[in-house]
């Protein structure tokens, strides 16, 4: 062998040592490394955030202000979030776009972008509270829900459209950033629910408090509320704001039957919304809240 050759082939071997050895080390140190712990989203916090930060209106708007709006030069992303034979029966706000509650989550491409205003609607009022959390965990920072609904909008007089809504179309707007954890609990949630959507009738509900096990009844309103109207025997006083701070306060077993109300059923559709993300299984909003009781003429406490 000449002299060339040697001098290749012995640079051959030596580039063959350097990267078995380089190989060997990287072996070695991912064998020694310590075990890379995943990091788990935590959705308490989240949902603790959330109520404690709700604004005094708790993202509820009156009907006539929501007509207003619609004249305005920047309308409202308006969605109806009732079942399509809900619409047919009643009619619906003109401009409203039809996405029944439980298809939420499951039609966002559909929503304009995260920072545009929105405003959401059912009947009373109660899955529209449901359906403006939900929004705003999932990043929506400008949704709001019309005080009583569809319902309240008809008894103001307002304008009402016949026949069934548009149905919406995908947007070009980018989806907010939201962890999949978050994501699939919510969507979880609100696909998953039944036809009453966790909403009891007054008379249900009064029904429930002479059974066993007896539920825990919390009023979600503030403590002057409770001064001023009066409330049901045996609740709890925990406004909306602070229903997580403490959650000494609620029932240990979470499969404990709970019952919330506040007023009108928007800070009750609320609180549902956040116990029941948070693991409580058993827990029903007064659909109509205590006004509704009240009309019902179900018994009260009256203030002193």
């Amino acid at each position: 062998m000449n002299t060339t050759k040697r001098i290749l082939v012995v640079s051959l071997m030596l580039m063959a040592i350097l990267v078995l050895g380089t190989r060997a080390v990287v072996i070695a140190q991912e064998a020694t490394a310590e075990p890379t712990t995943a990091v788990s989203f935590d959705i308490q916090p989240v949902v603790v955030d959330y109520l404690q930060n709700l604004p005094d209106n708790f993202y509820g708007v009156k009907p006539e202000n929501v007509l207003k709006e619609l004249s305005s030069d920047i309308k409202p992303f308006v969605i109806d979030v009732r079942e399509a034979k809900e619409v047919g029966d009643g009619g619906y706000i003109a401009g409203a776009v039809l996405i029944p509650l439980r298809t939420l989550v499951d039609n966002l491409d559909k929503l304009p972008a995260q920072d545009q205003p929105i405003i959401v609607y059912c009947g009373i009022g109660h899955r529209g509270g449901i359906a403006t959390e939900v929004l705003h965990l999932l990043g929506y920072t400008n949704v709001r829900s019309i005080f009583g609904g569809f319902t309240a909008w008809k008894a103001a007089g307002l304008p009402v459209e016949s026949g069934t809504p548009a149905s919406p179309t995908v947007s070009e707007a980018k989806l907010p950033e939201f962890d999949p954890v978050l994501f699939d609990a919510v969507n979880e949630f609100v696909s998953t629910m039944p036809d009453g959507f966790y909403a009891a009738s007054p008379t249900a509900a009064f029904k429930a408090l002479g059974t066993e096990p007896k539920p825990f009844v919390i009023d979600v309103r503030g403590a002057q509320e409770l001064k001023d109207t009066g409330y049901i025997d045996g609740q709890v006083n925990i406004p909306v704001k602070t229903l997580l701070d403490d959650v000494s306060l609620l029932p240990t077993d979470k499969s404990q039957p709970i019952i919330v109300y506040c007023t009108i059923g928007h800070r009750g559709a609320m609180a549902l919304t956040a116990l029941r993300l948070l693991g409580y299984t058993d827990v029903t909003s007064i659909g109509g809240g205590f006004n509704n009781w009240i009309k019902g003429g179900l018994p009260i406490v009256k203030p002193a």
